[in-house]
């Protein structure tokens, strides 16, 4: 029997054993043998595929940092670490499928149409975190552009996605410091004193070329 989780996990094997996508719904079907039919009462297109692996990424992360007793009386910033830190091992577990599909395209991965709805769900869950922040003052809300506030933190993610696809340091430390430097320049700028921050990111982020 079909399911979201036997084709999610065939399309990213086809991917990584043929070095390259499939050509059609047919041709996947095929290799796992399934019928048309069965894939369609799942998914709309290849490209649904390739959204829902992306979102698992995101549900696996939540359900991570929703079990631990102590995320709901992390401040903001705190929760926002534990997310890219959380969500950055859940990629460790797919990294070949990441570095076979990603690893060569400069602006990966805002340039492919299957990181549309993982953006906007990242947005959202950033959104709430900001919310609460700006409730308790850790960040100011600006007129005009503090309803804006997440979609930097999207910009982040990107930012410290590219690193990781490049990063080659034993246990991935690199992109540990990209993640805490980057998200606690961003909450710091939100604030009220970003030098100190600004500076010290500047730095990596000139070591790191990236």
């Amino acid at each position: 029997m079909a399911t979201k989780a036997k084709i999610t996990k065939a399309y990213m094997e086809f991917e990584l054993m043929e070095g390259r996508a499939p050509h059609s719904v047919f041709e996947l079907c095929k290799k796992i043998k399934i019928e048309e039919e069965a894939f369609y009462k799942l998914f709309s297109s290849l490209t649904s595929v390739q959204e829902e692996i992306l979102a698992e990424f995101l549900t696996r992360t939540q359900e991570i940092v929703d079990k631990d007793p102590e995320y709901p009386n992390y401040n903001a910033r705190e929760k926002t670490l534990a997310i890219f830190f959380t969500l950055f091992a859940q990629f460790e577990k797919s990294r070949s499928y990441f570095l076979a599909k990603y690893s060569s395209l400069k602006d990966a991965p805002k340039q492919f149409k299957e990181w549309d709805a993982f953006m906007n769900t990242l947005d959202y869950q950033l959104e709430c975190i900001l919310q609460e922040a700006k409730q308790s003052s850790e960040v100011i809300d600006r007129p005009y552009i503090g309803a804006h506030y997440s979609k930097g933190f999207k910009l982040v993610f990107t930012y410290v996605f590219r690193v990781w696809i490049n990063d080659t340091s034993e246990g991935f430390t690199t992109t540990d410091a990209a993640i805490e430097k980057s998200v606690n320049l961003s909450f710091d700028m939100l604030g009220t004193s970003p030098l100190d921050s600004l500076i010290d990111f500047g730095k990596f982020a000139f070591k790191t070329k990236i």
